[in-house]
Formats: structure tokens, sequence, C-alpha cells
């Protein structure tokens, strides 16, 4: 059991280590291993036990990013209660807990694939939501009108992480709940 705790804190000290690395210099390309297991205080080999590299560090965050949010959603998404579109703020919630590392690793560039998995998630539940009842009926105008809902969230969401928007993860939650309830 001891292996699997220092697995889990190596992989968490070189992901923090990474999300600083990219925060100073705002560009992955300009990361070495060497630097990185330097900041993360673990060895070479520790590293390659788990990464092929640091581009495979950015795949595996965002991969989990991704699977955590899906999760989140399905789990939510047809919840029996008043409130309506109790995902969103699962969603938020879930954000929270890795809030100061969202914040380091969106501070740069971000990778297409994330921006394209994140809508794709979000568009595949949005979809399947039965309150959006007044969205097209037309199948190509509703996938664009979610297609804009979901590029909107996400969109903001960037913004809060990058410092360019001052509301809290909570307004976002209910900025996004609003807006949803006038397609209901």
């Amino acid at each position: 059991m001891k292996e699997y705790r220092n697995s889990i804190r190596s992989r968490r000290l070189i992901r923090n280590a990474l999300a600083e690395l990219i925060n100073e210099k705002h560009d992955i390309s300009k990361i070495t291993v060497k630097e990185l297991i330097e900041r993360a205080d673990v060895s070479k080999s520790t590293f390659y036990a788990h990464y092929e590299d640091i581009y495979d560090v950015i795949d595996e965050f965002e991969s989990e990013i991704i699977t955590v949010l899906d999760n989140t959603i399905d789990e939510y998404q047809n919840e029996k209660t008043d409130e309506p579109f109790p995902y969103i703020k699962k969603i938020t919630e879930e954000l929270k807990k890795n809030e100061e590392l969202f914040r380091k690793l969106l501070s740069t560039e971000i990778p297409s694939s994330l921006i394209t998995n994140f809508k794709k998630v979000c568009i595949k539940h949005l979809s399947k939501d039965i309150k959006l009842k007044k969205l097209s009926d037309n199948p190509r105008i509703n996938l664009a009108e979610i297609d804009l809902v979901a590029s909107g969230f996400l969109f903001l969401l960037i913004d809060y992480f990058r410092g360019n928007i001052d509301v809290t993860l909570d307004e976002i939650s209910e900025i996004a709940i609003s807006l949803l309830k006038n397609f209901s």
C-alpha cells in the first residue's frame, strides 16, 4: 500500500512542479525534464517510471480533468431535484478542488485537445438534457446552439482561471444556470 501512496505523491509533485514551471516560463517547450524533476524533488527514474516526457504529464492531467468532469455530469445529469442543472454546480465544485493548479496551467496556451474534449463532454451532456426544451427542433441548429452554450461556459472558466474576469466559480455556475433556465 505504501508504494501506491508514493506513486500518487510522486505524480502530484511532478504535476505541481510542471504547473509552476509553466506559470513561470509560459511555454511548455522551454521546460526540460531535468528542471522538472529538480523542482518536483524526484529522481529521473521516478519521473520515467510514470511518464515518457513532459507532454505525457500534460496528457495525463488533461485526461483526468475530462474524465472527472464527464463522470460528475453523468452522476448529476438526471438527478431528481428541484434544482435546475445540478451538474453545473458539481463541475465548478470539482474545478475548485484543483483551482490553484488550473490557474498555473491555464496561464499559458491551452492545448487545443483540452478545449475540444471539454466541449465534447459539455455538448454530449447538454444534448441529452431534456430540460433544454426551447432549443431548435432542427438538429443542425440545435447542435450549434448547444455548442455556443458549451463554448461560452468553457471560455468563461478559462477567463476566470487566467484572472481576466472578476467573478467567482460559484458566480460562473449561477450565470450558466441562469442562462440555461432561459432555454428550458
